[in-house]
């Protein structure tokens, strides 16, 4: 499913005219209307769509070949269309294994600045490595409990999603997870509602669960001033699973994907053995922490692509680096991420939000909430538009939920720097586990369709239907995903 955009210095032209320019060997950058609702067809059909059941929609996306449009922004690409844009498909090395090495650590202006910013904050915090898994075994052992009385409080309410909706409502804190704020009570008052519970049981159930937030944070605090320079981690490695534990806090993690940590670990700041346990020890637990902390629900819903779809990303559009990850998804030794102070040991450049590229090819793959999507659309448009008046080649690659009409998604597909947006239809594709690093079976179905949005400066090369023929491939689901 493709949707072609118009960059800011291409004319206005008829759906015909523009398919006979390319035709004619002078492309326009994108093929589109000025308008929002002829950008949303195929350049090979101009009548306007039936309305369509949900179950005829679907049926439709699956017809091989067929140009049809869903009604929803976005059409599967006709024969006209697909030999117009056709090229030569572009050689692509797969590559086994968790992390891919053969991508060049990033060190150009832009990841040099934000390394050392990270690296900054990170030596003001005035802590070493035994102290910071002191306090992050008390995080994880605070959130834990929190996410029983969540349950117990806001449970029912929510129902089957509610270990979901905690984890969205500890993310609403930023790095601390730790939501006392009155924006995150106010969050889950919304959560609550929209869940069906009446004004007053909402703000009821809110009040008991800040109040709980507010114990965990003492609790934190109070681990600060006692943290200590003697933490010894136990490490034991058996059935392919390691289990590093201090005191009574202990996480798990699968095998491979602690050996991808040593290996980072030596590329970014092997010091000891000891160290590499202790930095370990504390990133786990700060994700596991952010995924609920409870081990039974093995939350994580925030997914990661296949390795596949990254290997064509890397050969196909020249993409090293992705700006939402952790070091336990990250397929490149370079990646941003949100929790910096406990990933900086690892590679982190830091938040998303304090990188600025002004030249390069990069992952975007966001936890799908929508106020975090709008933020980062205005950031990616900031970075092109100085990337622009730099005159350089900068494309950010931009994985999310089919969502039109939604502000967030509209802002970026609406862009002038968007040059193209693929749809994969939801049955068609799937995604690592968000906690693939403790889960047995690491794979799952997608739960809905997925937009890929090209946003680029115009000496960036435009995505071509060969190349997104191969990512939609990359994206097929593995044999033993499992459904949600």
């Amino acid at each position: 499913a493709v949707v072609a955009r118009r960059a800011p210095s291409s004319p206005t032209m008829s759906n015909w005219l523009a398919l006979k320019s390319q035709i004619g060997g002078k492309p326009p950058r994108a093929i589109a209307s000025a308008d929002a609702a002829t950008a949303s067809r195929s350049t090979a059909r101009d009548v306007a769509p039936r309305k369509k059941t949900k179950a005829k929609k679907r049926k439709a996306r699956d017809v091989n070949g067929a140009d049809v449009d869903d009604g929803r922004g976005a059409t599967q690409m006709g024969a006209l269309e697909s030999t117009v844009r056709a090229s030569v498909a572009p050689s692509v090395t797969y590559r086994e294994g968790l992390l891919d090495e053969s991508v060049e650590e990033s060190r150009d202006e832009a990841a040099d600045a934000a390394r050392r910013a990270t690296g900054k904050k990170c030596a003001a915090l005035g802590l070493n490595r035994s102290q910071i898994a002191f306090i992050e075994a008390s995080r994880l052992s605070a959130i834990s409990n929190m996410c029983m009385v969540f349950e117990r409080v806001c449970g029912a309410r929510l129902g089957k999603r509610w270990c979901s909706a905690y984890e969205e409502w500890l993310a609403s804190a930023g790095t601390s997870l730790l939501p006392v704020a009155e924006a995150s009570r106010l969050y889950l008052v919304r959560k609550l509602e929209k869940a069906g519970a009446n004004e007053d049981d909402a703000v009821r159930m809110s009040h008991q669960m800040t109040a709980k937030a507010n114990d965990c944070a003492q609790r934190v605090e109070v681990a600060k001033t006692k943290a200590h320079s003697d933490v010894q981690i136990d490490v034991q490695v058996d059935n392919g699973v390691a289990i590093l534990a201090f005191g009574k806090v202990a996480v798990r993690i699968n095998k491979d994907h602690f050996e991808k940590l040593r290996r980072m670990y030596e590329l970014h700041s092997m010091i000891s053995e000891r160290d590499f346990h202790l930095a370990t020890f504390a990133m786990v637990c700060r994700y596991d922490a952010a995924q609920g902390g409870q081990f039974r629900f093995a939350g994580g819903h925030h997914t990661a692509l296949h390795g596949e779809v990254f290997d064509v990303l890397r050969d196909a559009f020249g993409v090293s680096c992705e700006l939402f990850a952790s070091p336990l998804n990250a397929r490149w030794p370079t990646f941003c991420s949100k929790h910096w102070d406990v990933d900086h040991a690892f590679g982190s450049l830091g938040d998303y939000s304090e990188f600025h590229p002004s030249s390069g090819a990069f992952e975007v793959n966001p936890p799908f909430e929508e106020e975090l999507v709008l933020d980062m659309a205005a950031h990616l448009t900031t970075c092109l538009k100085r990337a622009t008046d730099a005159n350089k080649s900068l494309t950010f690659v931009v994985i999310t939920p089919h969502w039109p009409n939604r502000p967030c998604w509209e802002a970026m597909a609406k862009s002038g720097f968007c040059t193209r947006v693929a749809v994969v239809p939801v049955r068609e594709h799937g995604y690592f586990e968000g906690a693939q690093h403790r889960k047995k079976s690491r794979y799952r179905m997608s739960s809905s369709d997925t937009s890929l949005l090209f946003l680029q400066t115009n000496l960036a090369g435009e995505p071509t239907d060969e190349k997104l023929r191969m990512i939609r491939d990359a994206f097929r689901p593995k044999p033993n995903a499992k459904s949600k």
